[in-house]
């Protein structure tokens, strides 16, 4: 029997929720993505990075180069690009791209 598109995006919820993942609607500010909503469980693997390679991340998501990273985090171009590489190796990433994918497959972070 099919189920209706309500029921199924219930059961996706309830799936992921079980999972340790929390359930933000797409309106949500990619800081609060990032950082979880106040009262929303984090996921398991949100202490992987630190505050700052979390919001060097949340720039990557938006398409920042480390340039613009820097500028916005009033740190040097070195800094971000020393960050970046950071985040790309503990998520085991090959790149800033793939770092944003994997930080999505790991619920760190919700486009």
């Amino acid at each position: 029997m099919p189920r209706d598109c309500a029921g199924s995006d219930l059961l996706l919820a309830i799936e992921a929720t079980a999972r340790g993942y929390a359930i933000m609607p797409l309106d949500v500010p990619a800081d609060m993505a990032v950082n979880g909503a106040p009262g929303l469980p984090r996921p398991p693997q949100a202490d992987l990075l630190t505050a700052r390679e979390r919001e060097v991340l949340r720039l990557l998501a938006e398409g920042a180069s480390n340039k613009e990273i820097a500028r916005r985090l009033g740190i040097s171009f070195h800094t971000a690009k020393f960050h970046v590489a950071s985040v790309a190796a503990k998520l085991d990433a090959t790149g800033r791209t793939d770092a944003v994918a994997q930080a999505v497959r790991l619920g760190l972070i919700m486009l």
